[in-house]
């Protein structure tokens, strides 16, 4: 999961009132969040809207939902995209719960 982000310091993740920088850290954080195959469960991607801000950046705006046994937790997100040799990475994720994380 974590290959589609920049592996920098620089990266930049936002979640309830927490703002996380760097790509260990983010990791680090999804691994508490998320310890096993039953915690993870089934994350979908809905009402995607992509603007390109620049040959090398875009938006990404959308919605996500995780289904699980006992849950189904949901909300919104913005990601900012850019282009590097190697792909597109994510260097900044904003993600919000409906729950309020």
């Amino acid at each position: 999961y974590m290959q589609c982000y920049w592996n920098s310091e620089e990266l930049c993740f936002v979640g309830g009132d927490r703002i996380s920088r760097g790509w260990r850290p983010v990791l680090e954080g999804y691994r508490r969040a998320y310890p096993d195959r039953k915690t993870m469960g089934v994350l979908t991607f809905s009402d995607l809207e992509v603007t390109l801000l620049a040959g090398d950046a875009a938006l990404v705006l959308g919605r996500w939902h995780l289904q699980r046994e006992s849950d189904e937790p949901q909300g919104v997100f913005t990601l900012v995209f850019r282009r590097f040799a190697e792909d597109w990475r994510i260097v900044h994720d904003h993600t919000s719960s409906a729950e309020g994380d």
